[in-house]
């Protein structure tokens, strides 16, 4: 089909959504996430009165991968005139397991005309021993409060329990003029009890809905979809910062160089891109910094695909470019390979196209270095039915539940996977083979809306939400041989 001919029937496809959207915008949708930001505390008792900093209502939690902190005191102030060493100071303090001593805290401090965090790690003497900006992103709402999200690895948190407690100092005030200055923490009667987990989301939201290890079912979230179908259309995959631009392109997930404690890699087209969303996850629990290495199109593959000649050739160069890429970096010792299953290939004459195309998986995953310890070959996705997102639209209007109703034969929408077959095929014991379809389809259909979270955002690829809840089953399959 001529280019210009796909383009304009992609455009008429895309246009048709979005007026469908368009037109059910006004119609009433379950809330598929009822409340995900943290539960605040609010402190209805004034120990300093008439004290700017005087804690008013304060709240952490995690949302997704991240720790999200809301600070909102009785009076106005600027990060400018903030200073621990004169007494003045909004933080959070963190304590570990059982023991009542603070371990470390993380303060507001000015960048300039920007605020920012400050972490600091203390020893049992309440010394501090690190000290070190934190990654996040700052606001203030207004004059009283400022927000922050931030990864917990950035304020050294693993997966597990902790507690925190808020902090506020301010003496230049006529109630607070001694020279230790006036203090309010909050909550009063202690820290609050918390946990890290791989992913934060209301229970049995997205892939948790098919736990094969428990039934889970969350009847609030029966008639949510999330996201809506048209911001999923144009969503992006998770997010990913640029670092390399020649080939191959290579972008950054997961865990800071400064926090992480070893590198991944991720290889494969843009089914291993959509993907991203559950690495994410994998890499914020296991503190790990990733590197995207992915090309549309360019499954990594010693096999000739049917590309065009020009889109073949690149295919090739860049399927060396990230051979040559392991070569320089031997520090990398897993990577997570996934492709789009059916993708094809042209065989040598008098070849089986499908053994063909096995081996070309085989061979490429063999040439890697050895300093590669760990392959995993992750199984190719179902695909959308053609009819899949107007099905789920429809399913909104009426109010009725779409992962159900619209529920396709998987046999429609499974393609044979020769990179789910080289997988299992691999002689090899550093390649381990992950299959996730189980959290998206029964034996018989396959679903598009899965514990509330919509799974397609177009015909073959999924959405940044859904990708993510495949996070704690990939970090579960990794442990298998990671530990």
């Amino acid at each position: 089909m001529p280019a210009f001919a796909f383009n304009r029937r992609l455009r008429v496809r895309v246009a048709g959504l979005l007026t469908l959207a368009f037109a059910l915008a006004c119609t009433p949708i379950a809330s598929a996430l009822s409340v995900r930001d943290p539960k605040p505390h609010t402190d209805a008792v004034a120990e300093v009165a008439g004290g700017p900093l005087e804690l008013v209502e304060v709240a952490l939690g995690q949302v997704g991968t991240d720790l999200v902190l809301r600070v909102t005191t009785a009076g106005d102030w600027d990060a400018k005139a903030l200073s621990t060493r004169d007494g003045r100071a909004v933080c959070v303090r963190f304590f570990f397991g059982n023991k009542v001593r603070e371990r470390s805290r993380i303060c507001v401090v000015s960048r300039g005309a920007e605020t920012g965090l400050r972490y600091t790690r203390l020893n049992a003497h309440a010394q501090a021993v690190t000290v070190r900006r934190v990654s996040a992103a700052v606001s203030r709402p207004d004059a009283r409060t400022v927000e922050a999200t931030f990864r917990p690895a950035e304020v050294n948190l693993n997966m597990g329990r902790y507690s925190w407690q808020a902090e506020t100092r301010w003496r230049d005030t006529d109630a607070c003029v001694d020279v230790s200055g006036c203090t309010d923490r909050f909550p009063n009667n202690g820290p609050v009890i918390a946990a890290i987990r791989p992913l934060a989301e209301p229970p049995c939201f997205g892939a948790a809905a098919r736990n094969p290890r428990r039934r889970c079912d969350n009847p609030a979230l029966r008639l949510s979809v999330v996201p809506e179908p048209a911001d999923a259309l144009i969503a992006p995959n998770a997010r990913c910062t640029p670092i390399e631009k020649s080939s191959p392109y290579a972008c950054l997930f997961g865990a800071r160089k400064t926090v992480a404690k070893s590198t991944i890699a991720l290889v494969g087209d843009s089914h291993a891109q959509h993907l991203r969303g559950g690495l994410e996850v994998l890499a914020q629990s296991k503190r790990w910094r990733g590197v995207s290495l992915t090309r549309a199109g360019c499954p990594f593959s010693t096999a000739r695909s049917d590309l065009p000649p020009a889109r073949r050739a690149a295919c090739t160069r860049w399927n060396t470019s990230v051979r040559q890429w392991f070569v320089d970096h031997p520090s990398v010792r897993t990577v997570f390979v996934a492709q789009r299953a059916g993708a094809g290939v042209t065989a040598p004459k008098g070849a089986n196209a499908f053994s063909y195309q096995v081996g070309g998986y085989i061979e490429a995953w063999n040439r890697l270095p050895r300093s590669v310890r760990h392959i995993v070959v992750i199984r190719g996705t179902p695909l959308s039915s053609r009819r899949g997102v107007r099905c789920v639209l429809r399913a909104i209007a009426a109010r009725r539940a779409a992962g159900s109703r619209c529920a396709v034969r998987r046999s429609s929408v499974m393609k044979r996977d020769a990179g789910a077959a080289a997988g299992r095929r691999a002689r090899s014991r550093r390649v381990h083979f992950v299959d996730l379809t189980p959290l998206m389809c029964s034996r018989r259909r396959c679903f598009p809306v899965v514990g509330g979270a919509l799974v397609h955002k177009d015909r073959t690829h999924l959405t940044e939400v859904f990708a993510a809840t495949l996070g704690p089953f990939l970090l579960r399959a990794v442990n298998r041989f990671a530990g």
